[in-house]
């Protein structure tokens, strides 16, 4: 794993990938929080959010879909992160990042747009907020990583030729 003095020696595209593998725990970690705010009704307090949400037993049967596959994108991440923390040219790790990068955009873009045609970000209430975070935020995440790793990869293979 990189030390912060092994950190500070490295050139600034592979501080930048750092950060980036940063970012992308704290993502990871995050939609644990979620979720774990979605069922201790934290952030999704089903008595106040029924009467706002309409249909909600539909919305809420959807929300609860992505469980599974939001672990397996957390875990996923994580995986990737630790392998790219201990070896940025970990292969397995660029290539588990980069798929978790796309489906951190396919996730918010999905959010945003369910949450746009269903009028969740008009409910009046703080998991609006939460939503449009997921919705707008994970996209640029995941876009971030993207494109620090091209940016990685790029300067990489032109140190190679």
């Amino acid at each position: 794993m990189l030390s912060l003095a092994s950190e500070s020696r490295i050139h600034n595209s592979s501080r930048l990938f750092f950060w980036i593998i940063i970012l992308n725990i704290v993502t990871a970690l995050d939609t644990f929080g979620f979720w774990f705010g979605f069922f201790t009704e934290t952030t999704f307090p089903i008595d106040e959010l029924k009467p706002l949400i309409h249909n909600f037993e539909g919305y809420y049967a959807w929300e609860k879909c992505f469980v599974v596959p939001d672990t397996i994108l957390a875990i996923t991440t994580l995986l990737a992160s630790i392998r790219l923390l201990k070896n940025q040219g970990d292969l397995l790790g660029l290539l588990l990042i980069t798929a978790s990068a796309g489906a951190w955009i396919f996730l918010g873009v999905l959010d945003f747009t369910y949450a746009i045609n269903n009028g969740m970000y008009t409910l009046g209430h703080p998991f609006s907020y939460v939503l449009l975070s997921i919705g707008v935020g994970l996209p640029i995440i995941g876009s971030m990583t993207l494109w620090t790793l091209y940016k990685v990869t790029q300067k990489t293979t032109a140190t190679r030729k």
